[in-house]
């Protein structure tokens, strides 16, 4: 209570219009529903969301999100469904010859993972398995596809790349 005898507002109060200590199983359940889980189904696996926040010199922020929040598509018909897909966590570390791609993903057997590689970016997706995890991985400097190494242990993936030599500047005439 404030100084005048009036209950305080908290956050809880603004947001869910219920008193926090009271009511915290309903704003448990009112969360879960938002984000399209199911309330009887929570303890049967954890519930992981984070973010990695990169930053190069001269460049953004790069912030990447990974965990097994659910993800949702709308179908034709307007209603909400949920793609049941996990975003590992990655890191992109950079060496002077090569650039490696490290990503977390749990669960997997090594033979359910498909990679694909250009230049610029690498495609992490997994097949046949439950949990089902896929990212695009925008790389931050040119590789070479066809040097691409991988290895998996442990639920950590790991790809190597030979990084392409930057071109040599030359002087363009004017005719």
């Amino acid at each position: 209570m404030d100084r005048d005898g009036k209950k305080r507002r908290n956050f809880f109060d603004e947001i869910f219009g219920i008193d926090s200590l009271e009511d915290m199983d309903e704003i448990f359940e009112r969360l879960s529903r938002a984000m399209g889980m199911n309330p009887e189904n929570l303890g049967q696996h954890p519930f992981v969301y984070g973010f990695s926040v990169t930053q190069r010199s001269g460049e953004e922020p790069e912030i990447r999100e990974f965990g097994n929040i659910p993800m949702f598509e709308r179908t034709e018909m307007g209603e909400m469904c949920n793609l049941d897909i996990r975003k590992p966590l990655i890191d992109v570390l950079e060496a002077e010859e090569t650039l490696h791609v490290i990503a977390e993903i749990p669960g997997i057997e090594k033979e359910n993972i498909k990679l694909n590689a250009t230049d610029l970016i690498l495609d992490i997706e997994t097949i046949n398995g439950s949990p089902k995890y896929s990212e695009r991985v925008e790389l931050p400097v040119k590789v070479d596809p066809l040097s691409a190494r991988a290895t998996y242990k442990n639920g950590v993936l790991e790809v190597t790349f030979k990084r392409l030599e930057s071109s040599s500047r030359t002087s363009i005439n004017i005719e």
